[in-house]
């Protein structure tokens, strides 16, 4: 583990010429989440920077709880491959170091993290495009009918990814649902709704058991794995997508709810919170149209960007028409929905809360921003066929 002072001088060592002999060093640690150790080293002089991102072989907020290197390796490559088919979304990585678990990577200064950009209220007129442009490049470009099956599973071999797949498994899709876990938990308002609707729900457990299933088996292509709103940092017009450590070959659904979800959450801290953040009504209102808008046109958007993906560079004749086009996107909705839902779920019942959520002070806007996203999550489980386009999930919002 590194602290301050350790850092500078192993990036001295590691990347001799990055900065040069005249620079001044500093670093300052930067971790957010609960499983990796960052760093931003800088030079006072000129201001260039990095990032140094180091893992550990157990979690950062639970060290008993160990989970490999394996996953830092993952992460470099599936960064370098993200940056080939989207260059403008993705930060460069300058260097791995296996020995050491670190990857050296460009400081995306300017940009600052969506969700806590989303509690403050503010629209990125790009940010729907750029991520339906980075699920439509980055996910479907991985799959059997781009890059052929053989080498498809030959990828599904490299990037099996156990550990982190088991956080997955057991924090999204199994945790949340009972209540023998002193971990769970939500507002006392919504203790009986969710006892009565997800605890004791049991064909919500079993359409769960499905999506849990369809997770584990379906190698569809290479996810991000972890596409939540903390993972991609924006200005005011432009996207990068971070953090791809959980990356797998899975069901791309997985992926795109995942984004959907977490837009919804910002629905929910806006329809609850604005008010009491000093927004009149009207802004209210243009910033929750905008909000769904970014979800319809997501949905939209990536649907047109993977047909357009499979119909020109599709390798398998079986795999090109308009008609398989149609049946492949239909399914990957399907997917999409039921994981949009269980990612809703899991951060208001399960233990890795959403800021969108917490941050709330009103306790009673609280509730109802949890009761809505436990609603919606129900609602997208139980009847994923009914969200076909951007719209249906605009409106199931609105009817909430």
């Amino acid at each position: 583990m590194y602290n301050a002072e350790t850092v500078i001088e192993y990036v001295g060592k590691a990347l001799p010429d990055f900065f040069g002999g005249d620079a001044k060093l500093t670093a300052r640690e930067l971790s957010d989440g609960n499983i990796n150790y960052v760093y931003r080293v800088e030079d006072e002089v000129s201001g260039k920077s990095l990032i140094v991102k180091h893992a550990e072989d157990t979690l950062r907020v639970n060290t008993s709880r160990h989970i490999g290197f394996e996953r830092s390796r993952i992460e470099c490559e599936v960064l370098k491959m993200h940056r080939e088919y989207c260059p403008d979304l993705i930060p460069e990585v300058y260097l791995y170091d296996e020995e050491e678990h670190n990857i050296l990577m460009e400081d995306m200064r300017g940009y600052e993290n969506l969700r806590y950009e989303l509690c403050a209220h503010r629209i990125f007129p790009n940010l729907a495009r750029d991520m339906a442009d980075f699920c439509g490049k980055a996910l479907i470009s991985t799959t059997d009918m781009i890059i052929g099956a053989e080498w498809k599973k030959e990828l599904v071999k490299r990037y099996t990814n156990p550990k982190l797949c088991e956080i997955t498994e057991r924090h999204v899709l199994t945790e949340p649902y009972f209540d023998d876990l002193d971990d769970n938990s939500v507002m006392p308002q919504n203790d009986e709704f969710m006892r009565a609707n997800i605890y004791g729900n049991e064909e919500l457990h079993a359409r769960v058991g499905m999506l849990k299933s369809v997770f584990e088996t379906k190698a569809q292509a290479l996810l991000h794995g972890d596409l939540h709103s903390g993972s991609v940092f924006v200005t005011a017009d432009r996207t990068c997508v971070l953090d791809p450590e959980f990356a797998f070959y899975g069901p791309v659904g997985y992926d795109t709810g995942n984004f959907i979800a977490n837009m919804i959450f910002a629905y929910a801290n806006a329809k609850y919170n604005m008010e009491d953040a000093g927004k009149d009504k009207r802004e209210k209102t243009e910033y929750l149209d905008w909000l769904l808008s970014v979800i319809v046109e997501f949905c939209d958007s990536f649907r047109a960007e993977a047909n357009a993906l499979i119909l020109e560079r599709s390798g398998d004749r079986m795999m090109r028409s308009a008609q398989f086009c149609d049946a492949y996107m239909d399914d990957i909705f399907r997917d999409q929905a039921g994981f949009a839902g269980t990612e809703l779920i899991r951060r208001i019942v399960g233990t890795s809360k959403v800021k969108d959520i917490t941050s709330i002070e009103d306790t009673e806007a609280r509730a109802k921003a949890e009761l809505l996203c436990m609603k919606a999550g129900i609602a997208l489980v139980m009847e994923p066929e009914k969200m076909t386009c951007g719209r249906d999930y605009s409106e199931l919002l609105r009817s909430l």
